[in-house]
């Protein structure tokens, strides 16, 4: 497994996010996966012009709004991850989602303690 290859953070208020650290930090947010599956507002975090992370609005649909930072660690191969992680006692939250192109794929997973994490690969599905 690859260190992290990106961040994100969740809340339930991304403009206001956007606001707070456009001011403290300089950072620019640019909408990003609007004609994806993904089908969420989704923002590129963006310092001197360089995409550095994301920003997602927190959907209704998954509880009470959760709000914090997930980190995605690269893989090779996505699906043999995730059946890792269940085996561990994790929970799929998301299988093998394309981001657009033909190398971008990712899932996202709760550990036992309830933290999200996400998997990123650039290979596509195996078998």
């Amino acid at each position: 497994m690859a260190g992290i290859v990106w961040w994100e953070v969740v809340t339930a208020e991304p403009e206001r996010f956007q606001r707070f650290h456009a001011a403290l930090s300089g950072w620019t947010f640019a909408p990003a996966f609007a004609d994806t599956e993904l089908g969420a507002d989704y923002w590129i975090v963006q310092q001197d012009g360089r995409g550095v992370g994301g920003l997602q609005r927190g959907a209704s649909s998954d509880g009470p709004p959760r709000a914090g930072t997930r980190v995605y660690l690269g893989v090779d191969d996505l699906e043999a991850t995730l059946a890792h992680v269940a085996s561990l006692g994790g929970r799929v939250e998301r299988t093998r989602t394309e981001l657009g192109g033909d190398d971008r794929w990712f899932g996202t997973f709760l550990d036992p303690t309830g933290v999200s994490f996400g998997l990123w690969t650039e290979h596509p599905a195996r078998g």
